[in-house]
């Protein structure tokens, strides 16, 4: 009888002592998944989520000025939004070259706070339909747009002050052109190709050096309102 009994009690510790174990199991799967659930959640956090802008696909180099001018791109967005810094600097530049060849580009945004757009800084993006311009640029290099064939409008707001040669050759399908500054003149932009002027209207202020010089060339305008 006592044998029973101590083999009854025996086999009821090894029972219990198995149930705390699985009981313990248990605890820590749940401990550990709950550590890996914030784990990701701060990951995603750290990374801004889905919304954050991805600006380590920008290069750049530093101005003297304590800004920075965008050198070129290994990103894969074809509808790109270019931030206003980078590292906490201010993007005042797109780089001679920097988008140059860059076929999927179709639209492209650029920061307030930029000044200038670069030598060929957009050429032959054969694909980019729209470009804005910010209120805050004031040069547009050589041949920045040349070979831009599919864009179809573009805005000079009244800050640029300089577009240079060839800014815009190869824009067959320029049919609109804004020019809000009075004071910007003409010079061989590439709206006149051989002896034909682009199929182009200029949207300028009355009395301007571009309107002077497009009634002069057989180019269309409209006053600026």
């Amino acid at each position: 009888m006592k044998q029973f009994w101590k083999k009854a009690l025996w086999a009821a510790l090894l029972t219990a002592a198995f149930a705390v174990t699985a009981a313990g199991c248990g605890n820590d799967t749940s401990s550990s998944s709950s550590a890996d659930s914030t784990t990701a959640a701060e990951s995603s956090a750290a990374a801004g989520g889905d919304t954050a802008p991805e600006t380590n696909v920008f290069n750049y180099q530093m101005n003297d000025d304590g800004t920075v001018s965008i050198t070129g791109y290994n990103g894969t967005d074809t509808d790109l939004n270019i931030p206003a810094t980078l590292d906490n600097y201010v993007v005042s530049a797109i780089a001679d070259h920097a988008f140059e060849a860059n076929w999927d580009l179709t639209n492209v945004t650029l920061p307030n706070g930029l000044t200038e757009i670069g030598e060929s800084a957009f050429m032959d993006c054969g694909s980019l339909t729209t470009i804005n311009i910010p209120e805050t640029v004031a040069q547009i290099d050589r041949a920045a747009f040349a070979g831009c064939s599919a864009l179809t409008s573009l805005t000079l707001p009244e800050a640029v002050s300089t577009v240079l040669e060839e800014a815009f050759t190869g824009c067959a399908s320029l049919t609109s052109l804004t020019v809000a500054n009075p004071s910007l003149a003409y010079d061989r932009w590439g709206l006149v190709e051989g002896s034909a002027p682009l199929a182009v209207t200029i949207t300028c202020p009355a009395g301007s050096a571009i309107e002077t010089w497009a009634n002069a060339n057989g180019i269309a305008t409209q006053p600026l309102s």
